[in-house]
Protein backbone atom coordinates (compact mmCIF):
# COMPACT_ATOMS: atom_id res chain seq x y z
CA UNK A 1 0.00 0.00 0.00
CA UNK A 2 1.01 3.66 -0.27
CA UNK A 3 2.60 5.41 2.70
CA UNK A 4 -0.05 7.71 4.21
CA UNK A 5 0.70 10.50 6.72
CA UNK A 6 1.06 9.24 10.31
CA UNK A 7 1.15 10.95 13.70
CA UNK A 8 3.38 9.21 16.25
CA UNK A 9 2.26 9.67 19.87
CA UNK A 10 4.54 9.62 22.92
CA UNK A 11 3.47 10.24 26.51
CA UNK A 12 6.08 10.89 29.18
CA UNK A 13 6.64 11.79 32.80
CA UNK A 14 10.03 11.92 34.55
CA UNK A 15 12.03 9.96 31.98
CA UNK A 16 15.07 12.15 31.49
CA UNK A 17 17.40 9.15 31.08
CA UNK A 18 15.51 7.74 28.09
CA UNK A 19 13.43 10.43 26.43
CA UNK A 20 16.18 11.94 24.26
CA UNK A 21 17.10 8.53 22.80
CA UNK A 22 13.42 7.80 22.17
CA UNK A 23 12.77 11.04 20.26
CA UNK A 24 16.06 10.87 18.35
CA UNK A 25 15.18 7.35 17.16
CA UNK A 26 11.79 8.63 15.98
CA UNK A 27 13.50 11.46 14.09
CA UNK A 28 15.56 8.86 12.18
CA UNK A 29 12.55 6.84 10.97
CA UNK A 30 12.70 5.87 7.32
CA UNK A 31 9.25 7.22 6.46
CA UNK A 32 8.32 10.14 4.17
CA UNK A 33 5.43 11.84 5.95
CA UNK A 34 5.01 11.74 9.72
CA UNK A 35 4.98 13.98 12.79
CA UNK A 36 5.85 13.32 16.42
CA UNK A 37 3.33 14.46 19.03
CA UNK A 38 4.62 14.40 22.62
CA UNK A 39 2.76 15.16 25.84
CA UNK A 40 4.59 15.62 29.11
CA UNK A 41 2.66 15.07 32.37
CA UNK A 42 4.45 17.94 34.13
CA UNK A 43 7.76 16.16 34.72
CA UNK A 44 9.92 17.41 37.58
CA UNK A 45 13.25 15.80 36.64
CA UNK A 46 14.22 17.87 33.59
CA UNK A 47 12.39 15.76 31.00
CA UNK A 48 10.32 18.66 29.73
CA UNK A 49 13.40 20.85 29.31
CA UNK A 50 15.01 18.13 27.15
CA UNK A 51 11.86 17.95 25.06
CA UNK A 52 11.68 21.72 24.65
CA UNK A 53 15.24 21.77 23.37
CA UNK A 54 14.48 19.02 20.84
CA UNK A 55 11.28 20.75 19.76
CA UNK A 56 13.17 23.99 19.12
CA UNK A 57 15.66 22.11 16.94
CA UNK A 58 12.93 20.28 15.00
CA UNK A 59 9.86 22.55 15.12
CA UNK A 60 8.31 21.12 11.95
CA UNK A 61 8.63 17.55 13.18
CA UNK A 62 7.81 17.68 16.90
CA UNK A 63 4.62 18.91 18.55
CA UNK A 64 4.90 19.30 22.33
CA UNK A 65 2.32 19.91 25.06
CA UNK A 66 1.96 19.44 28.79
CA UNK A 67 -1.12 17.48 29.88
CA UNK A 68 -2.09 16.58 33.44
CA UNK A 69 -3.34 13.08 34.13
CA UNK A 70 -2.42 9.49 33.38
CA UNK A 71 -1.44 7.81 30.11
CA UNK A 72 -5.05 7.25 29.07
CA UNK A 73 -5.86 10.93 29.59
CA UNK A 74 -2.85 11.98 27.52
CA UNK A 75 -3.68 9.62 24.66
CA UNK A 76 -7.31 10.73 24.55
CA UNK A 77 -6.14 14.34 24.46
CA UNK A 78 -3.72 13.70 21.58
CA UNK A 79 -5.97 11.43 19.53
CA UNK A 80 -8.73 14.04 19.62
CA UNK A 81 -6.36 16.46 17.85
CA UNK A 82 -4.86 14.05 15.31
CA UNK A 83 -5.85 14.67 11.69
CA UNK A 84 -3.82 11.99 9.92
CA UNK A 85 -5.43 8.74 8.78
CA UNK A 86 -3.19 6.66 11.03
CA UNK A 87 -1.87 7.15 14.54
CA UNK A 88 1.14 5.22 15.86
CA UNK A 89 2.32 4.95 19.45
CA UNK A 90 5.48 4.21 21.37
CA UNK A 91 6.67 4.80 24.94
CA UNK A 92 9.27 7.15 26.37
CA UNK A 93 11.48 4.23 27.47
CA UNK A 94 11.68 2.81 23.94
CA UNK A 95 13.92 3.19 20.90
CA UNK A 96 12.38 2.32 17.52
CA UNK A 97 14.02 0.74 14.47
CA UNK A 98 14.31 3.01 11.45
CA UNK A 99 11.80 0.93 9.42
CA UNK A 100 9.42 0.47 12.35
CA UNK A 101 6.67 2.69 10.96
CA UNK A 102 6.90 1.29 7.43
CA UNK A 103 6.35 -2.22 8.72
CA UNK A 104 3.42 -1.21 10.92
CA UNK A 105 1.70 0.54 8.00
CA UNK A 106 2.39 -2.40 5.69
CA UNK A 107 0.23 -4.55 7.96
CA UNK A 108 -2.91 -2.68 6.94
CA UNK A 109 -3.44 -4.88 3.90
CA UNK A 110 -7.22 -5.12 4.21
CA UNK A 111 -10.08 -2.99 5.51
CA UNK A 112 -10.78 -5.40 8.36
CA UNK A 113 -7.37 -4.58 9.89
CA UNK A 114 -7.90 -1.62 12.20
CA UNK A 115 -4.63 -1.90 14.15
CA UNK A 116 -1.14 -3.36 13.85
CA UNK A 117 1.47 -4.14 16.50
CA UNK A 118 5.08 -5.24 16.41
CA UNK A 119 7.81 -7.10 18.29
CA UNK A 120 9.23 -5.66 21.51
CA UNK A 121 12.92 -6.37 21.94
CA UNK A 122 15.40 -5.58 24.73
CA UNK A 123 18.46 -3.38 24.14
CA UNK A 124 21.85 -5.02 24.63
CA UNK A 125 23.14 -2.30 26.98
CA UNK A 126 20.98 -3.20 29.99
CA UNK A 127 21.64 -4.76 33.39
CA UNK A 128 21.00 -8.39 34.37
CA UNK A 129 17.51 -7.79 35.77
CA UNK A 130 16.43 -5.99 32.60
CA UNK A 131 17.80 -8.88 30.53
CA UNK A 132 15.74 -11.35 32.57
CA UNK A 133 12.57 -9.30 32.24
CA UNK A 134 13.34 -8.86 28.55
CA UNK A 135 13.72 -12.61 27.92
CA UNK A 136 10.37 -13.31 29.52
CA UNK A 137 8.72 -10.37 27.72
CA UNK A 138 10.13 -11.29 24.29
CA UNK A 139 8.95 -14.88 24.72
CA UNK A 140 5.36 -13.66 24.84
CA UNK A 141 5.68 -11.99 21.45
CA UNK A 142 7.47 -14.94 19.85
CA UNK A 143 4.38 -16.97 20.67
CA UNK A 144 1.97 -14.35 19.32
CA UNK A 145 -0.50 -15.45 16.62
CA UNK A 146 -1.11 -13.53 13.39
CA UNK A 147 -4.06 -11.69 14.93
CA UNK A 148 -3.95 -10.57 18.56
CA UNK A 149 -6.56 -9.11 20.93
CA UNK A 150 -4.36 -6.30 22.30
CA UNK A 151 -0.85 -4.87 22.34
CA UNK A 152 1.16 -2.41 24.45
CA UNK A 153 1.23 1.21 23.33
CA UNK A 154 5.01 0.98 23.03
CA UNK A 155 4.52 -0.59 19.58
CA UNK A 156 1.12 0.03 18.08
CA UNK A 157 -0.57 1.67 15.09
CA UNK A 158 -4.31 2.30 14.69
CA UNK A 159 -6.64 3.73 12.08
CA UNK A 160 -7.38 7.13 13.58
CA UNK A 161 -11.15 6.99 13.10
CA UNK A 162 -11.32 3.90 15.33
CA UNK A 163 -8.91 5.39 17.87
CA UNK A 164 -11.25 8.38 18.14
CA UNK A 165 -14.27 6.08 18.41
CA UNK A 166 -12.87 3.82 21.14
CA UNK A 167 -11.40 6.08 23.80
CA UNK A 168 -9.04 5.03 26.56
CA UNK A 169 -10.67 4.32 29.92
CA UNK A 170 -9.00 6.92 32.14
CA UNK A 171 -9.70 4.94 35.31
CA UNK A 172 -6.67 2.79 34.43
CA UNK A 173 -3.27 4.09 35.51
CA UNK A 174 -1.72 0.96 33.98
CA UNK A 175 -3.15 -1.78 31.71
CA UNK A 176 -5.07 0.95 29.88
CA UNK A 177 -3.79 -0.43 26.56
CA UNK A 178 -5.05 -3.91 27.48
CA UNK A 179 -8.58 -2.68 28.05
CA UNK A 180 -8.36 -0.46 24.95
CA UNK A 181 -7.13 -3.33 22.78
CA UNK A 182 -9.89 -5.67 23.94
CA UNK A 183 -12.48 -3.04 23.01
CA UNK A 184 -10.82 -2.17 19.69
CA UNK A 185 -10.71 -5.77 18.55
CA UNK A 186 -14.45 -6.14 19.05
CA UNK A 187 -14.94 -4.00 15.94
CA UNK A 188 -11.94 -5.08 13.83
CA UNK A 189 -8.72 -7.08 13.72
CA UNK A 190 -5.32 -6.24 15.20
CA UNK A 191 -2.51 -7.76 13.13
CA UNK A 192 0.83 -8.76 14.60
CA UNK A 193 3.78 -7.61 12.45
CA UNK A 194 6.99 -9.06 14.01
CA UNK A 195 9.27 -7.08 11.66
CA UNK A 196 8.13 -3.81 13.29
CA UNK A 197 10.66 -3.72 16.14
CA UNK A 198 10.87 -1.48 19.19
CA UNK A 199 13.62 -1.81 21.83
CA UNK A 200 12.21 -1.40 25.32
CA UNK A 201 14.18 -0.52 28.47
CA UNK A 202 12.58 -2.56 31.24
CA UNK A 203 12.59 -1.70 34.95
CA UNK A 204 16.24 -1.50 36.10
CA UNK A 205 15.81 -2.32 39.82
CA UNK A 206 13.94 -4.91 41.89
CA UNK A 207 12.09 -2.10 43.65
CA UNK A 208 10.83 -0.55 40.41
CA UNK A 209 9.92 -4.01 39.06
CA UNK A 210 7.95 -4.81 42.23
CA UNK A 211 6.14 -1.48 41.99
CA UNK A 212 5.26 -2.08 38.34
CA UNK A 213 3.78 -5.53 38.99
CA UNK A 214 1.97 -4.27 42.10
CA UNK A 215 0.27 -1.57 40.00
CA UNK A 216 -0.74 -4.10 37.36
CA UNK A 217 -2.16 -6.40 40.01
CA UNK A 218 -4.14 -3.53 41.51
CA UNK A 219 -5.89 -2.85 38.19
CA UNK A 220 -6.70 -6.47 37.35
CA UNK A 221 -10.04 -6.61 39.23
CA UNK A 222 -11.34 -3.68 37.19
CA UNK A 223 -9.92 -5.09 33.95
CA UNK A 224 -11.39 -8.56 34.32
CA UNK A 225 -14.77 -7.37 35.53
CA UNK A 226 -14.92 -5.46 32.21
CA UNK A 227 -13.52 -8.40 30.18
CA UNK A 228 -14.29 -11.67 32.03
CA UNK A 229 -13.63 -13.80 28.94
CA UNK A 230 -9.93 -12.90 29.20
CA UNK A 231 -9.63 -13.69 32.91
CA UNK A 232 -7.65 -16.87 32.16
CA UNK A 233 -5.12 -15.03 29.98
CA UNK A 234 -4.26 -14.43 26.34
CA UNK A 235 -1.11 -14.68 24.21
CA UNK A 236 0.54 -11.93 26.28
CA UNK A 237 -0.54 -13.27 29.68
CA UNK A 238 0.35 -16.94 29.48
CA UNK A 239 -1.87 -19.44 31.35
CA UNK A 240 1.09 -20.50 33.51
CA UNK A 241 1.03 -17.03 35.16
CA UNK A 242 -2.46 -17.68 36.46
CA UNK A 243 -1.58 -21.21 37.60
CA UNK A 244 1.40 -19.85 39.53
CA UNK A 245 -0.75 -17.13 41.08
CA UNK A 246 -3.46 -19.62 42.11
CA UNK A 247 -0.94 -22.00 43.71
CA UNK A 248 0.85 -19.09 45.42
CA UNK A 249 -2.39 -17.77 46.95
CA UNK A 250 -3.44 -21.29 47.96
CA UNK A 251 -0.09 -21.77 49.73
CA UNK A 252 -0.64 -18.51 51.64
CA UNK A 253 -4.08 -19.66 52.78
CA UNK A 254 -2.83 -23.05 53.96
CA UNK A 255 0.08 -21.43 55.82
CA UNK A 256 -2.22 -18.86 57.42
CA UNK A 257 -4.73 -21.44 58.69
CA UNK A 258 -1.98 -23.83 59.80
CA UNK A 259 -0.35 -21.15 61.94
CA UNK A 260 -3.72 -19.83 63.17
CA UNK A 261 -4.85 -23.27 64.35
CA UNK A 262 -1.48 -23.83 65.98
CA UNK A 263 -1.77 -20.54 67.89
CA UNK A 264 -5.38 -21.22 68.89
CA UNK A 265 -4.43 -24.64 70.21
CA UNK A 266 -2.16 -22.98 72.78
CA UNK A 267 -5.24 -21.44 74.40
CA UNK A 268 -6.40 -24.64 76.07
CA UNK A 269 -9.45 -23.00 77.65
CA UNK A 270 -10.82 -22.35 74.15
CA UNK A 271 -10.52 -25.95 72.99
CA UNK A 272 -13.44 -27.09 75.15
CA UNK A 273 -15.77 -24.69 73.33
CA UNK A 274 -14.88 -25.98 69.85
CA UNK A 275 -16.96 -28.79 68.28
CA UNK A 276 -13.79 -30.37 66.80
CA UNK A 277 -10.13 -30.82 67.61
CA UNK A 278 -8.27 -28.14 65.63
CA UNK A 279 -4.92 -29.81 66.33
CA UNK A 280 -6.02 -32.66 64.10
CA UNK A 281 -6.17 -30.31 61.12
CA UNK A 282 -2.72 -28.78 61.56
CA UNK A 283 -0.64 -31.64 60.07
CA UNK A 284 -2.92 -31.86 57.04
CA UNK A 285 -2.80 -28.11 56.47
CA UNK A 286 0.98 -28.03 56.73
CA UNK A 287 1.15 -30.96 54.31
CA UNK A 288 -1.00 -28.98 51.85
CA UNK A 289 1.27 -25.98 52.31
CA UNK A 290 4.42 -28.00 51.53
CA UNK A 291 2.69 -29.62 48.56
CA UNK A 292 1.59 -26.25 47.16
CA UNK A 293 5.10 -24.78 47.56
CA UNK A 294 6.56 -27.80 45.75
CA UNK A 295 3.97 -27.37 42.98
CA UNK A 296 4.83 -23.68 42.73
CA UNK A 297 8.53 -24.47 42.32
CA UNK A 298 7.69 -26.99 39.60
CA UNK A 299 5.72 -24.31 37.72
CA UNK A 300 8.60 -21.84 38.17
CA UNK A 301 11.03 -24.42 36.83
CA UNK A 302 8.86 -25.21 33.81
CA UNK A 303 8.58 -21.53 32.95
CA UNK A 304 12.28 -20.86 33.57
CA UNK A 305 13.59 -23.69 31.38
CA UNK A 306 11.35 -22.51 28.56
CA UNK A 307 13.30 -19.23 28.68
CA UNK A 308 16.89 -20.34 29.43
CA UNK A 309 19.11 -23.35 30.09
CA UNK A 310 21.64 -21.37 32.17
CA UNK A 311 21.47 -22.60 35.85
CA UNK A 312 22.30 -19.13 37.18
CA UNK A 313 19.53 -17.54 35.12
CA UNK A 314 17.09 -20.26 36.18
CA UNK A 315 17.78 -19.38 39.84
CA UNK A 316 17.29 -15.65 39.10
CA UNK A 317 14.07 -16.40 37.24
CA UNK A 318 12.82 -18.24 40.36
CA UNK A 319 13.46 -15.06 42.33
CA UNK A 320 11.81 -12.89 39.67
CA UNK A 321 8.72 -15.11 39.50
CA UNK A 322 8.42 -15.09 43.30
CA UNK A 323 8.67 -11.28 43.40
CA UNK A 324 6.06 -11.17 40.62
CA UNK A 325 3.66 -13.34 42.62
CA UNK A 326 4.14 -11.35 45.83
CA UNK A 327 3.69 -7.96 44.12
CA UNK A 328 0.75 -9.16 42.02
CA UNK A 329 -1.05 -10.64 45.05
CA UNK A 330 -0.65 -7.54 47.20
CA UNK A 331 -1.77 -5.36 44.29
CA UNK A 332 -4.73 -7.66 43.65
CA UNK A 333 -5.88 -7.35 47.27
CA UNK A 334 -5.68 -3.56 47.09
CA UNK A 335 -7.51 -3.61 43.75
CA UNK A 336 -10.36 -5.75 45.08
CA UNK A 337 -10.88 -3.46 48.07
CA UNK A 338 -10.70 -0.42 45.80
CA UNK A 339 -13.33 -1.87 43.48
CA UNK A 340 -15.60 -2.78 46.40
CA UNK A 341 -15.22 0.73 47.80
CA UNK A 342 -16.16 2.31 44.45
CA UNK A 343 -19.22 0.06 44.15
CA UNK A 344 -20.22 0.79 47.75
CA UNK A 345 -20.02 4.55 47.18
CA UNK A 346 -22.36 4.21 44.19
Amino acid sequence: MSLPPVTVLVTVKNAKNNIADCIKSLLKINYPNYKIYVTDAFSTDGTYEILKDLQKRYPRKIMLERVRGNIGTAHNHMIAKVKTKFVAMTDADCVVDKNWLRYLISGFDSKEIIATAGFNSTPKTVNNLQKLIGKEFEDRFRRAPRFIPRAPTMNLCVRTKFAKQVKFDERFDVAQETDWGYRLTKIGKMKYVPTAVVHHYHRPTWKSYFKQIFRYGMHMPLLYTKHPSYATGDYNSKPIYFREEFVFVFSLFTLFFSLSFLVLSSFTFLLSFLPFNILGFVPSLFALFYLSIASLFVLYFLEAISLTKDPKEIFLFFLMFFVRNVAWTIGLIFGIFKLIFVWWRK
